[in-house]
């Protein structure tokens, strides 16, 4: 299996996606320029933009995952943190960071970077988002290789970022685990806060664990418990121009995120080749890495 070759184009990009202190510990300490933060409480966010800012570190702010009316105050105050970037993750964020209704500090916009949620799956909705003021795009996770190869060759493929490694979402929802489970709480106000201090998985019929994970709205997330990871399409992807790769940490320890951040920065860099990146970043992974639905099926 050969390494990736480098080309004449601009050095690829790893991008993290951090969730704890710890896994925004190990991205300093791996030298990252800039970081993506998705936290569970705001104050806790606050606390991380200034620690990465003091790391000297561009900070990018994850929206949450869906946002009703009403609830605009959410887009509010992740612009009152004066974010470099936001990872937009719905359509009212779009409008409200592009029209400047949450506009930053000195009414600066901040770049934008749309995700997977966007649901970008072929060059029309790609042209039309970015028509309306996104930076860049991250491909939908229901692609396969064979049709986000075809994405790229029919739109602008240096401002796509792909998901490298993570754990899909499975599902989102308004129903909390954590109070159901642990409280005897209808809402925030009386639930007494479970999800600070445990954290939730669900199992299913085979024994696999679905981490579960709390946003600031209250809803939880339920992520596969296997990470999939794109590290094969890494050379093709590098020669259709994509620069932009995004690492998504769901959980795990400072010391298991540096793992998973240096295998697939020496993967980028051309010293490992995908399969031993692939092999290196599942050290912790408790049930193993997969291609997920980067997986070409036999028809």
């Amino acid at each position: 299996e050969a390494r990736v070759t480098a080309v004449d184009l601009a050095a690829p990009q790893l991008l993290v996606l951090c969730r704890t202190d710890a896994q925004l510990e190990a991205a300093i300490a791996a030298g990252q320029r800039e970081v993506e933060l998705d936290w569970m409480e705001l104050e806790g966010l606050g606390r991380a933009v200034e620690r990465a800012r003091a790391a000297g570190l561009g900070v990018t702010l994850a929206t949450v995952r869906v946002q009703k009316p009403g609830e605009e105050g959410y887009d509010a105050r992740l612009a009152r943190l004066a974010p470099d970037a936001v990872l937009v993750r719905h359509w009212g964020a779009l409008m409200a960071f592009r029209e400047g209704a949450a506009a930053g500090a000195g009414g600066a916009r901040p770049a934008l970077h749309g995700d997977f949620s966007l649901n970008v799956t072929n060059s029309i909705t790609a042209a039309h988002l970015l028509a309306l003021g996104l930076d860049t795009l991250t491909a939908a996770h229901d692609l396969d290789a064979v049709q986000l190869d075809a994405l790229l060759a029919a739109a602008p493929a240096e401002r796509f970022t792909i998901a490298l490694h993570h754990h899909i979402a499975t599902f989102h929802t308004e129903h909390c685990v954590y109070s159901h489970l642990l409280s005897n709480g209808r809402d925030f106000r009386s639930c007494g806060r479970p999800c600070e201090q445990h954290e939730v998985a669900l199992t299913d019929h085979v024994g696999l664990t679905h981490p579960v994970v709390v946003d600031v709205g209250c809803r939880n997330t339920v992520f596969n418990a296997q990470a999939q990871s794109a590290a094969s399409l890494v050379p093709r992807l590098l020669g259709r121009g994509v620069r932009r790769f995004r690492v998504e940490l769901v959980r795990g320890s400072h010391d298991e995120a540096a793992r998973v951040l240096a295998a697939y920065r020496d993967l980028l860099d051309g010293r490992i080749t995908p399969a031993e990146a692939v092999r290196r970043a599942g050290v912790h992974e408790q049930f193993g890495v997969t291609r997920g639905t980067m997986k070409v099926l036999a028809g």
